[in-house]
């Protein structure tokens, strides 16, 4: 009988011991991503690298809830999120910074930055201010201004230029630059094309 416990015994021991190793390999695991998390957002911050998984899109209404959660990480109240319209950044499926705008006709007015503060600030920052000229395209917006008096340098990195009333991006002049001269002039084709096709409808009464 006593032998009987005693291997009881050790088989619990065992057990314990194996759930001791497995918390400690848990744990240096853990410590491992902590430090490659550090060491990247180091590298992002000093060296102003891009992360190429950030997707930045417009902010939808099911996302209020988790843009209201940045906005508390950011000391700022949860209401905002319900209120003002947002664009937002995206890693892995994961919303970590969103970006509040206004829109005037063919103009977009950027207001509060807000980022998970444990994600990489700058280079979120960069691939929004960024990422947004692409969205004002598609609202055939001209022109982004962006009121900002700290965080200058992320605009500045993302092609922004000072103004007097702040910093601007040239939404066309952007784009040129950024190779989209054959789209332009693929444009500019179709435009003619149909402009010519209206006035000789007009001229032959079609």
């Amino acid at each position: 009988m006593h032998g009987l416990v005693g291997l009881v015994d050790l088989g619990l021991a065992e057990d314990h011991r194996k759930e001791l190793l497995r918390e400690a390999e848990e744990r240096r695991l853990a410590r491992r991503v902590r430090g490659t998390r550090r060491a990247a957002t180091r590298w992002m911050e000093t060296v102003g690298g891009r992360d190429s998984a950030v997707t930045v899109r417009w902010g939808l209404h099911g996302d209020d809830g988790k843009v209201a959660r940045l906005l508390e990480l950011n000391g700022l109240p949860r209401w905002i999120a319900f209120e003002e319209r947002f664009v937002v950044a995206e890693r892995d499926g994961v919303i970590v910074a969103a970006l509040s705008y206004m829109t005037e006709p063919k103009r977009m007015l950027l207001g509060t930055l807000i980022s998970d503060p444990w994600a990489g600030e700058r280079a979120l920052a960069v691939a929004l201010y960024a990422g947004v000229r692409h969205l004002a395209r598609e609202m055939c917006v001209r022109e982004i201004r962006a009121d900002a008096v700290s965080r200058t340098s992320y605009l500045r990195e993302a092609g922004y230029h000072r103004r007097p009333m702040g910093w601007r991006l040239d939404v066309v002049e952007s784009s040129l630059k950024n190779g989209d001269r054959s789209t332009t002039r693929w444009r500019g084709k179709m435009f003619r094309l149909i402009a010519r096709y209206v006035t000789r409808m007009r001229v032959f009464g079609g």
